[in-house]
């Protein structure tokens, strides 16, 4: 160990602490604007000079050092309630509480929020991909015992978060850690210098022309045939189909006005704003679509009829209801299209896949894209095209049929229109 030495003025402090260790420490600028002691630490009298000249350096480069002592569950807890839940909707702020108490804290929680790195959080996010979560958090154990069939039974269901699931982790990091900068706790965002590989796509291939014309013949009948119209004809999504009312939609000028959406968010069922600002919007209704409405409206009636002073549908005024008038559960949605698709003979999808759908066949039958966007109410014309425009096979083909049938020319093709003659 090196012997200890005299510091000049202004240099800082280095002294040996009780346990053995080795403290520096001196006034530096932090990242709210002022001058406070930071301290340094090292097994000798070298490595803690070493680290109180680093830091000092950065003082008087200007790299001030963080304000903050929270640690990171503190911080998030304060982030959570006090920023991100005025600001984001209530189904949002329900995944982030629910991501950052099941996987942030548990690896992060008691760690400074100042001492967090680049290098910790890819570590983190690299660990997260690759941990089945049924065993990281005693999902199994939690269950009642006549339930229970992977972990608690050492038999690993292997169950990974997806590739979205990572991705939103760090999402939500960057968020608060963003926040933290602009409210001086932090000198800068180390999650932005975090990122991720391409990952994995999920492949959705949207059902066909043929497969939709089965699917909407099995639904007649059905009480939630109008659902399904609207879905495949003008790609409103579960919520906004739950959420719709009479007083939206206008059957005689073939008009719906998308206001709201029905979700369950933290345990219960809430007519909740649209998705995004765009997502609110006047879409024009297919014939289709106005004849299901209006198979919908007398089918309500009757309900009505039946359940006499148990009728509970006047207060929010929704299209669909259950035969009492009460909102329809989202997942009992998902359960009774589980069933069209079986007997109308067509693949399981996804209820969203519908929109998916709706998207690829305005696109196959020639709607420019600023017209599907409108439709769907996307933010972006890129999400719109990337996302929910699907080419198949048979439209390649036919367009490539038709470049041959141009270059075989059939006599139109004249130099002048851009062939060489031959010398």
């Amino acid at each position: 160990m090196a012997k200890p030495k005299k510091n000049a003025n202004n240099e800082g402090t280095i002294y040996q602490r009780k346990d053995g260790r080795w403290e520096g420490s001196a006034f530096v600028l932090t990242s709210d604007g002022t001058y406070k002691r930071r301290s340094v630490y090292g097994q000798d009298w070298d490595e803690a000079h070493e680290k109180l000249t680093k830091l000092k350096a950065n003082s008087l480069d200007g790299v001030p050092v963080a304000a903050s002592k929270m640690t990171l569950r503190a911080y998030l807890t304060y982030w959570l309630t006090d920023v991100a839940k005025g600001k984001v909707r209530s189904t949002t702020y329900v995944n982030y509480e629910s991501l950052v108490r099941n996987y942030i804290t548990p690896e992060f929680g008691r760690k400074k929020l100042a001492r967090l790195t680049s290098r910790d959080i890819r570590a983190f996010l690299t660990k997260t991909a690759a941990t089945c979560q049924c065993c990281a958090q005693d999902k199994d154990k939690n269950r009642p015992q006549h339930k229970q069939r992977c972990c608690a039974l050492g038999k690993c269901c292997k169950k990974r978060p997806s590739d979205r699931t990572v991705r939103f982790l760090l999402v939500i990091l960057r968020a608060a850690l963003q926040h933290a900068v602009r409210e001086d706790e932090l000198p800068r965002n180390v999650a932005r210098n975090v990122e991720l590989s391409m990952g994995t796509k999920r492949e959705i291939e949207p059902l066909t022309v043929t497969e939709g014309r089965q699917l909407l013949s099995a639904a007649r009948g059905n009480r939630l045939w109008a659902a399904y119209e609207l879905a495949v004809r003008i790609g409103l999504r579960r919520g906004e189909v739950l959420g719709l009312r009479w007083s939206d939609v206008d059957l005689y000028e073939g008009v719906v006005t998308v206001r709201q959406a029905l979700q369950r968010v933290g345990g219960e069922l809430l007519v909740v704003a649209p998705k995004t600002q765009r997502s609110a919007r006047r879409v024009a209704l297919p014939a289709e679509c106005v004849t299901a409405l209006r198979a919908q409206r007398a089918q309500q009636i009757a309900d009505q009829k039946a359940a006499g002073d148990n009728w509970r549908g006047t207060e929010h005024g929704l299209i669909f209801t259950t035969k009492n008038g009460t909102p329809i559960e989202p997942r009992n949605l998902n359960r009774s299209f589980d069933a069209l698709c079986a007997r109308a003979g067509v693949r399981k999808v996804r209820f969203h896949d519908l929109r998916h759908t709706c998207a690829s066949l305005l696109h196959e039958r020639g709607a420019d894209a600023r017209m599907i966007m409108e439709v769907l109410g996307h933010s972006s014309i890129r999400v719109t095209m990337d996302i929910y425009t699907f080419v198949r096979l048979d439209s390649q083909r036919s367009a490539f049929d038709r470049v041959g049938d141009a270059l075989r020319g059939d006599g139109n093709l004249s130099p002048g229109a851009g062939a060489r003659p031959t010398p």
